[in-house]
């Protein structure tokens, strides 16, 4: 079975090395990049949101989501303490839903073991059930659903057989949908981080720009006036140039 886990650890190693590139941020329009810095096709992964979808795209299967108008706050919303919701999410996936499971061998054994068990405890087996059921088994590839099915449904001894086996479910989430959600979650985080940074960076930039000195304001000679006129018995003096009188000179 997929261990949510295993596959939260094998994220951790694939994407040691990886770095975000901010390729479009605008609003609910964003598209972040995520590479190896040595091999950018190694586990590579881009993040892509429009209003009321976030789109999943990588090194795999590509996966749609549609829930709500900015699906960064679904994802961080609805993660368990910054792990995937995988069931949620599952639902709210509108690509292939195929995609999202495979069948798991491990899981086979195990729902069928619950069954037989369960069936035991009702006294509805009769003797000898059980070796002939493993002996029977050995006819079958059970690597493949096919083949567990056709073992369940051709198993008869002494009138017992299992029923309504059609309802047992024995796929599980594949590993690359499990990584994929994963993604997501670090993703997401790793791009809160960086506008926590610019807002910051902006806010110590507009800090130090009001803290600058202001340039010193020299203030401007007052225009000259022209002098006040002489004045006779309170009335201005008029300055009156007379001819020279005929005849007068030396």
């Amino acid at each position: 079975m997929t261990s949510t886990d295993d596959i939260a650890r094998r994220f951790a190693k694939n994407t040691a090395e990886h770095q975000m590139t901010v390729l479009h941020d605008d609003g609910l329009y964003r598209h972040l990049a995520f590479r190896n810095t040595e091999h950018g096709w190694l586990y590579w992964f881009d993040l892509i949101t429009v209003p009321g979808a976030l789109i999943f795209q990588g090194d795999g299967e590509s996966f749609t989501f549609r829930r709500t108008t900015d699906m960064f706050e679904f994802f961080r919303g609805s993660a368990w303490q910054g792990r995937p919701n995988l069931h949620y999410w599952a639902e709210k996936v509108t690509s292939e839903q195929s995609a999202l499971k495979r069948y798991d061998e491990d899981l086979f054994v195990r729902t069928m073991r619950e069954h037989y068990v369960e069936l035991i405890r009702d006294g509805d087996v009769p003797p000898g059930t059980s070796k002939a059921l493993l002996a029977h088994a050995e006819d079958y590839d059970l690597s493949f659903e096919e083949n567990a099915r056709a073992m369940i449904d051709e198993f008869e001894h002494e009138g017992f057989h299992f029923s309504d086996t059609w309802e047992w479910d024995f796929r599980d989430y594949h590993w690359w949908f499990v990584w994929a959600c994963q993604a997501i979650v670090w993703g997401i985080a790793q791009y809160d981080a960086y506008r926590n940074v610019s807002r910051w960076q902006r806010l110590k930039r507009a800090i130090t720009r009001s803290r600058r000195k202001p340039v010193p304001c020299v203030p401007l000679a007052a225009p000259p006036q022209p002098a006040a006129p002489e004045t006779v018995n309170g009335r201005p003096a008029v300055d009156v140039q007379l001819p020279e009188p005929v005849g007068s000179g030396a």
